[in-house]
């Protein structure tokens, strides 16, 4: 799929759809040729065909959005500094997710297929990227990844959401580096931004009740934080807690997967639980603060 979605912009995904491991990136045909994100297969470089690149903005480190970065040696590439080492050394790249640390089987290692990306540049939060006739800030949105940007057009209040995606999955926090009060923080201040078009890692184009949007996928997140709170009314290991399915309410196959991406998201909604005193654990249980 190459599709014109905006003015200048085009819309790549090699999937029928952008759910993951698929996702869509965007192409700008402006001055500076850019695509924002590369995808995990590589099959993508067909659909450029006639279509040059000169820059290749990374909204994050995670493999389908800069898993192609290294089929174009020509292209200037850049992303934010926190996610970098995670692009350029399979070794942070483990630590990033959490592989070793939560005992993830090798076969995950090897489809999410790991390629150093070349980096050229790299920008920080208020950044003016200037590709010509489009002028993107750069807005740091951690949480996701410690280096997750979105790019706001301003002049046409349009922004580039990577993916803080607005899925009905809600907001992904399945890293070892991720950060539930970062992700908060980050939401609210896209919601306080107001765009009125998002183009989005997963979902796409989304140009209608973009605000309630915003706000409806935050609240998935707080759903998210009631359900583990319910489920700590008692005393519950990491293994019990992770068999309840609060996160991906249905696991598909291989089942492997994602009891390890369901183990390391509890992990991280934990750490905010423990933080605020919510959750108090002892031992090997955690439960709900005064409940032992």
């Amino acid at each position: 799929m190459f599709e014109n979605v905006f003015e200048n912009i085009y819309m790549l995904s090699t999937g029928k759809g952008g759910q993951f491991p698929y996702s869509y990136c965007f192409y700008i045909d402006d001055e500076v040729k850019t695509l924002i994100d590369t995808p995990l297969d590589t099959s993508f470089i067909q659909l450029l065909q006639g279509h040059p690149v000169d820059m290749i903005i990374n909204t994050h480190f995670h493999r389908d959005h800069s898993g192609c970065n290294h089929l174009f040696p020509e292209a200037r590439i850049i992303a934010h500094p926190a996610d970098i080492p995670a692009m350029q050394s399979q070794e942070v790249f483990n630590q990033y997710y959490g592989l070793d640390k939560y005992g993830a089987q090798k076969d995950l290692l090897s489809w999410l297929s790991f390629h150093p990306s070349p980096i050229t540049n790299v920008f920080h939060d208020g950044d003016i990227i200037d590709l010509g006739r489009m002028q993107l800030e750069v807005i740091h949105t951690p949480g996701h990844s410690p280096g997750h940007c979105a790019f706001y057009w301003r002049e046409k209040e349009l922004l580039f959401s990577g993916d803080l995606d607005l899925t009905a999955f809600g907001p992904w926090y399945g890293n070892e580096t991720s950060d539930v009060d970062q992700i908060i923080t980050s939401l609210e201040k896209l919601i306080e931004l107001n765009p009125r078009i998002i183009l989005s890692g997963h979902k796409g184009m989304i140009s209608e009740g973009v605000q309630n949007r915003l706000k409806k996928y935050l609240d998935k997140l707080y759903d998210n934080e009631d359900k583990i709170l319910q489920s700590l009314s008692r005393p519950r290991t990491l293994e019990e807690l992770t068999y309840d399915k609060i996160i991906y309410s249905r696991w598909g196959k291989p089942e492997h997967i994602f009891y390890f991406f369901e183990k390391v998201s509890l992990v991280v909604h934990l750490r905010r639980l423990l933080r605020l005193g919510l959750v108090d654990n002892t031992g090997e249980k955690y439960v709900t603060a005064g409940k032992y």
